[in-house]
């Protein structure tokens, strides 16, 4: 019988939950809920889920390959704007609007949180020494739980996006029509 080493397995369980869904699901997710703003989409249920664990999967297959940090977010970004309007039928340039603001808020919160927050409370040798470990599974699980309130922060971001942004596009607030009934 094979020797099991069950407190590594328990780790690599571990990551994969907390990787699993709250990296990359929750991150998703709040691609999707921007997407869905900015197409003036109503949510139903089966195809926004379905487009969440589409983009995730993508996402963690991109994020696998070896390639040099940075050119994933970029193929990511990609592929979640051609399965959007290939697959779900979006509206190209909405679509682009989105994913694209989405990756600017990803950014902008990572910064805040695991560079602001988490460097004045951990000390930033910590951050630092956190974010620069070879990759192991205690590494991961470590820069998994930095990433989490910049996720949180993302998803509450995109759904007041959500619920906010199809009201202004109705009333003329921010597509250019109220301008040039004054022009």
């Amino acid at each position: 019988m094979p020797d099991w080493d069950f407190n590594l397995i328990g780790k690599y369980l571990l990551l994969f939950l907390t990787d699993g869904i709250f990296g990359y699901f929750l991150q998703f997710l709040g691609y999707s809920l921007a997407i869905h703003a900015f197409n003036k989409k109503r949510i139903q249920p089966k195809p926004f889920l379905l487009m969440t664990i589409i983009f995730s999967l993508l996402a963690f297959g991109i994020r696998k390959l070896p390639i040099s940090f940075g050119y994933h977010t970029i193929i990511i970004t990609i592929v979640c704007m051609i399965i959007s309007y290939t697959l779900f039928k979006t509206s190209i340039y909405q679509t682009v609007l989105a994913v694209l603001l989405t990756v600017v808020s990803i950014l902008i919160f990572e910064g805040l949180v695991v560079y602001g927050i988490f460097s004045v409370i951990l000390g930033s040798d910590t951050v630092d020494s956190i974010l620069s470990e070879a990759p192991n599974v205690d590494s991961s699980l470590k820069k998994t739980l930095l990433g989490i309130p910049t996720n949180f922060l993302l998803v509450t971001e995109m759904f007041f996006l959500y619920r906010i942004l199809p009201k202004r596009l109705k009333k003329g607030g921010s597509d250019g029509e109220a301008g040039k009934a004054n022009s």
